[in-house]
């Protein structure tokens, strides 16, 4: 009730101040002018008061319920372990270089595009086995150590210091060299072979040495 009041008492009000300014002849003219507004306001107050709901204003409708959704069961895991499995996508594309074999293998969705006899770190100073990613690609660099400054056309770093790349000084691979002179740790690869196998992989491809 107060707020239907105080929404007439708003709408009478801005009726005369809001109404456009009249110039009168004198002063004594706006004061009398003025006056009579005022006591015109409080009559049409005293008459709202006396008789209320001629100004109420109706209650707004209660808004509609919000709809709860009803939660939906997440699906029950399988227990068949080959379901499992199948949803577990295989690996398809990666480079596989096996030290006993001396070879390298690279895989593209499944079938092998690549193969090419390795040369990999001679004993002592093995290859590392496991499964890596190649974390850095450069098209030409000097590999320097304690006792060599080598110049490579292609480096592919895939564990620590390791990495795949061409090794131009070697003349043949594959067998036991790498038994009595193998690398440092990395896998050398004939030069046109490092050149192709390097315009098909890059940061990310993985590795597995074993």
């Amino acid at each position: 009730m107060k707020k239907g009041i105080g929404f007439a008492v708003a709408i009478i009000a801005a009726m005369f101040f809001l109404a456009p300014k009249t110039v009168y002849a004198s002063e004594e003219d706006a004061l009398a002018q003025q006056l009579l507004q005022q006591q015109l306001l409080q009559q049409l107050l005293e008459q709202q008061l006396a008789n209320p709901q001629l100004y109420a204003q109706p209650a707004p409708p209660l808004p509609a319920p919000t709809p709860v959704p009803t939660p939906v069961p997440a699906p029950a895991p399988s227990a068949d372990p080959a379901a499992g499995a199948q949803q577990t996508p295989a690996l398809s594309t990666y480079v596989d270089v096996s030290i006993d074999t001396q070879t390298l293998v690279y895989y593209e969705n499944g079938t092998p595009v690549l193969i090419s006899p390795v040369v990999t770190g001679s004993p002592g100073r093995s290859t590392p086995r496991g499964v890596f990613m190649i974390n850095s690609c450069i098209p030409g660099k000097y590999l320097t150590g304690p006792t060599w400054h080598v110049w490579v056309n292609r480096w592919m770093r895939f564990s620590g210091n390791c990495g795949l790349h061409d090794a131009s000084w070697r003349s043949s691979f594959g067998g036991d060299i790498y038994k009595r002179n193998g690398s440092h740790g990395c896998v050398n690869l004939p030069t046109d072979v490092a050149t192709a196998f390097y315009d098909r992989v890059g940061i990310g491809t993985v590795v597995i040495v074993h």
